[in-house]
């Protein structure tokens, strides 16, 4: 191969090369929405339940209202023809675990950081290797996932500490909205894909999603209220 023709073909193959990572580059786009809660929905819920002390009237004080906390509570899955590969990492922070609506993909890693000054021991019942280990302040465990299906959490240690996880195949992405239920899955390859929302042990939210270009995708309000009877 002369120098000229060489040349050439370096110039091609380099013209090439730019153009998929151009390609790669324009061909994901975001896809955005909010979550909230229907007050409708949650009088009904909290019919056969007297609610707190701190949502009566006392006399002396106005009762709070009652809120979701949708960063530990809520958690947004985009499911579709690429499965992700991410770890997820959650943490044992204030006697509270964060998110305590956990999901994550079959096959790879739950990883839970104690962010806590004292010892957790978080294990699940049917769930292989996630037995009550002790994981020591300022540490990480991991657990790989090896089974679908919806598992309650609890630690041996501190029974008030709860939480849900959800081992999902073909999980693409994974997000916990906002405190104002906000919430953005980012750089989505266009296709069909399903938009689940989970809130404790129950999926309270299940839509089709079609990512059809590079442009920002606004989805309409999701409820996250918990059914009746769950």
């Amino acid at each position: 191969m002369t120098r000229a023709i060489e040349g050439e073909w370096r110039a091609k193959a380099a013209a090439v090369a730019t153009g998929l990572l151009l390609v790669s580059q324009v061909s994901a786009g975001d896809v955005r929405g909010t979550v909230r809660s229907s007050e409708e929905l949650k009088q009904k819920a909290s019919e056969a339940v007297r609610a707190p002390y701190w949502q009566e009237w006392n006399g002396f004080i106005d009762p709070k209202k009652q809120t979701v906390d949708f960063p530990r509570e809520v958690s947004a899955a985009l499911i579709g023809p690429v499965a992700s590969k991410d770890a997820v990492t959650v943490s044992l922070r204030d006697g509270t675990l964060t998110p305590s609506t956990i999901v994550v993909q079959y096959g790879t890693t739950l990883r839970i950081r104690n962010d806590d000054d004292f010892t957790h021991e978080l294990y699940v019942e049917g769930l292989k290797g996630f037995d009550a280990i002790a994981t020591s302040p300022g540490s990480t465990r991991s657990v790989q996932m090896e089974k679908t299906g919806v598992f309650a959490l609890h630690d041996k240690l501190a029974p008030y500490v709860r939480g849900n996880l959800h081992v999902i195949a073909k999980l693409t992405q994974v997000v916990n909205p906002g405190s104002d239920g906000s919430f953005s899955f980012k750089e989505v390859p266009p296709g069909s894909y399903t938009l689940k929302v989970f809130r404790a042990a129950q999926e309270v939210s299940t839509s089709e999603v079609e990512v059809t270009s590079t442009r920002e995708l606004v989805l309409d309000a999701i409820p996250v209220d918990a059914k009746p009877g769950k």
